[in-house]
């Protein structure tokens, strides 16, 4: 009895490695499968046209009186993208700054060690910065409590116009694996398109565009 219910543990653990693996391989340009409903992706342009990012086309404006109670607080994002259940999110938050593109990594920490003295039973997983295109994001996962079942988020953080651009993509925790991979790619897909004068500012500066 010992022996089969080992072989019943393997058998198991090799099928979610094999289906994790088979989630991982999906990527947003093709489009994806998650819970046996299949997502197409389209680049939208945000901010004026100034940020892209490859979101699924089933995805809308979240209705302002569902916007209220999902985020209570009157400085809610200023944009949130969701799906028809309203339980995944892709939020984005430009805020006024003044730093350069160097300066995300320390962002990165600053937000996060914020959200940990607010709430210490935050879990938080994978972090690090990445050069997407020539910028630098920065970002990590955290797991937050809920009434119902956790969020999985993923929050990251890219340098425009010296300002801060904050996105955040969040589904509940049950799902995780499922669309971390596809949260990750949904950043990686970020675009900032840099203005004539911002780009005849870094030739003179850096001697050619970087």
């Amino acid at each position: 009895m010992a022996s089969q219910h080992m072989d019943e543990e393997i058998r198991y653990m090799i099928n979610q490695v094999e289906e994790q693996e088979e989630l991982s391989s999906q990527n947003i340009y093709e489009g994806v499968t998650i819970n046996d409903e299949h997502y197409e992706f389209h680049e939208v342009s945000f901010f004026e046209d100034k940020l892209t990012l490859h979101i699924p086309t089933t995805f809308v404006d979240m209705p302002a009186e569902l916007a209220a109670i999902k985020y209570p607080s009157s400085d809610r994002p200023q944009i949130i993208e969701t799906d028809q259940t309203g339980s995944i999110n892709l939020t984005l938050n430009l805020i006024q700054n003044n730093i350069e593109d160097e300066h995300i990594s320390e962002v990165k920490e600053e937000v996060k060690n914020i959200l940990y003295r607010l709430n210490p039973a935050y879990l938080f997983l994978e972090e690090g910065v990445e050069t997407i295109e020539e910028k630098t994001v920065g970002f990590f996962e955290f797991k937050s409590p809920t009434f119902d079942d956790p969020l999985f988020n993923l929050m990251f953080f890219v340098e425009l116009n010296h300002n801060i651009v904050m996105g955040s993509f969040n589904c509940p925790y049950s799902d995780h694996m499922a669309w971390k991979p596809i949260a990750r790619q949904i950043m990686q897909s970020v675009r900032v398109n840099i203005g004539e004068a911002e780009l005849g500012q870094k030739i003179q500066t850096t001697g050619g565009p970087n």
